[in-house]
């Protein structure tokens, strides 16, 4: 009877245990379904997504099409027929929203929308604003345009190079325009940053510039952008910071001076880089299916969502070229992920814990910024003419002096080595009747040289054509009287003294000029002008 209960309590055991279990793997089925859902099904892909500043909205362009929804219940609001839409956001102006976008041949358009009785909606008439950024002769093709947040400037890259930046659009008549013509190679990436005032563009060479959108002035130049991701250079929300790649698995953290704050290796080839609502936040998509969100402040990452194991959980093979496109909401707490298939999921990130993801300070490359107040490593040999303002029976003297600067692993500082050769003429007072041989001769000259050791700092305040050094010189000076006249010349014995100058000049592409106070313990304190030509390399 014992045995019997025993094995009653037993088999009850087993069953509620079971029914524990399976209760258990319904709460975990449940809450990935929670995490994953499908909010959105549209008839063709999804090419891009938007969402709105307050998350009320957002819109899904699809190529034939841009479809805006209520995000509260994510039904449809309406539909624009703009095809091959490039660039499309929201933006508010005095109150209202507006809705801006921009197709591939250039035709942008801007819509006003209306929120009454808690329901958005769009009345059929004409737009608010539009306008055609493509060559009106139609002799240039458009290569990739973009467009501000505020609907204020319109870039427009074109297959001869050309960059022109429209503005005003909205105010005057007519289009203001500045056309940039920097760029050596096609440009592939035009980003405004958040405020509206600069410009980012790339080329497939690898170089960028940033630029004034209202003046077309150039801010500064960045090198070394890795172009084969076609992944344009961004700014943070708070256009402080441009990220941009460098690398097939890194990125870069700099300032507007072109200075490398951060480079930040992201473990997988980087697919896509786009900047989040909040300042301190990007977002790295890379080749795997997945999105990582990176704080800027502390330079790790804090979250990914992962398209790939969406669509495992969804019973779909995961194809990377599938995964079209996505958006963060304003509080980062959900992903909007579509996809080639028309449908668009919603996403809870999961926090990222995996204390291994590499930092790297740049520290080594810091400095190869060519912008404002740029700290540059730089190479440069400079063979110039001056003169030097002496101390009586001399007045004037007449240089020649070659000098070589290195800046390298130390810039912003350099040393480096020179030479100066100069002569110095006498006052026409000194001395009034100087005879050899019973017969007048010019008066004396003062023969000099000096060897040296250069150092000081070099930075550059507007671009990299233009570059302000400090200079400390110290070394050994040489000097010597010399009587030149027609049946010979006659030199004294050399004199030996400590030399050392300080000075400021500047570089101007090839043309180097540079003023300094020069010091010796012969001829004491004098100042010196000198100009030239310099070769530059290794910037």
């Amino acid at each position: 009877m014992k045995k019997r209960i025993v094995a009653f309590q037993v088999f009850l055991f087993l069953i509620i245990n079971q029914s524990f279990l399976f209760a258990q793997n319904e709460a975990s089925s449940n809450s990935v379904k929670e995490k994953i859902s499908e909010i959105v099904s549209t008839e063709s892909s999804v090419l891009l997504f938007s969402e709105n500043n307050n998350g009320s909205l957002f819109a899904i362009s699809s190529g034939d099409s841009v479809k805006l929804y209520d995000s509260s219940d994510y039904s449809p609001v309406c539909e624009f027929y703009d095809q091959q839409v490039s660039k499309m956001s929201f933006y508010t102006e005095d109150g209202n929203e507006f809705f801006a976008d921009l197709t591939k041949d250039g035709q942008f358009t801007v819509r006003k929308l209306t929120h009454e009785e808690n329901s958005w909606s769009y009345t059929q008439d004409e737009p608010y604003f539009s306008a055609d950024c493509a060559d009106p002769t139609g002799k240039r093709k458009l290569t990739t345009v973009a467009f501000s947040s505020n609907s204020d400037y319109i870039a427009a890259a074109f297959d001869d190079n050309s960059v022109q930046v429209h503005f005003r659009l909205r105010v005057t008549a007519g289009s203001i325009s500045h056309t940039i013509t920097k760029h050596k190679a096609p440009v592939y990436g035009l980003e405004f940053s958040r405020n509206g005032e600069y410009l980012a563009t790339v080329s497939t060479d690898g170089e960028a510039y940033i630029w004034n959108s209202y003046t077309s002035n150039q801010i500064t130049r960045l090198k070394g952008i890795y172009t084969r991701s076609n992944v344009p250079v961004v700014f943070s929300a708070d256009s402080v910071y441009i990220v941009f790649q460098d690398g097939r698995n890194t990125f870069k953290i700099a300032d507007f001076s072109g200075n490398t704050l951060y480079s930040i290796a992201a473990g997988r080839p980087i697919t896509g880089i786009k900047p989040l609502k909040d300042p301190d936040l990007i977002s790295i998509r890379n080749d795997k299916g997945e999105v990582m969100v990176y704080s800027i402040s502390s330079r790790r990452p804090i979250s990914v969502s992962s398209a790939s194991k969406l669509m495992a959980e969804v019973g779909e093979t995961y194809v990377d070229a599938n995964f079209t496109s996505y958006d963060f909401d304003t509080a980062v707490s959900h992903m909007y992920a579509g996809f080639k298939n028309g449908k668009v999921y919603l996403i809870e990130p999961t926090p990222y814990l995996d204390d291994t993801a590499m930092l790297i300070t740049d520290a080594s490359k810091a400095g190869k910024g060519l912008g404002n107040f740029v700290h540059q490593r730089f190479s440069s040999v400079t063979i110039s003419g001056g003169t030097n303002y002496m101390t009586k029976p001399y007045l004037m003297s007449a240089n020649l002096r070659g000098e070589y600067l290195y800046s390298g692993k130390i810039s912003p500082f350099f040393v480096g080595g020179g030479l100066s050769l100069g002569a110095g003429f006498p006052r026409n007072d000194f001395p009034a009747n100087y005879k050899v041989h019973g017969e007048y001769v010019s008066s004396p000259k003062l023969l000099f040289t000096s060897i040296y050791i250069p150092a000081g700092y070099a930075f550059s305040p507007w671009n990299n054509e233009v570059r302000i050094i400090t200079t400390f010189k110290a070394g050994v000076k040489m000097q010597s009287l010399a009587l030149i006249t027609k049946e010979g010349s006659i030199i004294g014995d050399p004199a030996f003294s400590f030399y050392m100058s300080a000075g400021a000049g500047m570089q101007i592409k090839w043309f180097q000029f540079d003023l300094n106070c020069e010091y010796d313990a012969i001829g004491k304190v004098s100042p010196s002008l000198y100009a030239g030509y310099a070769f530059r390399w290794g910037e």
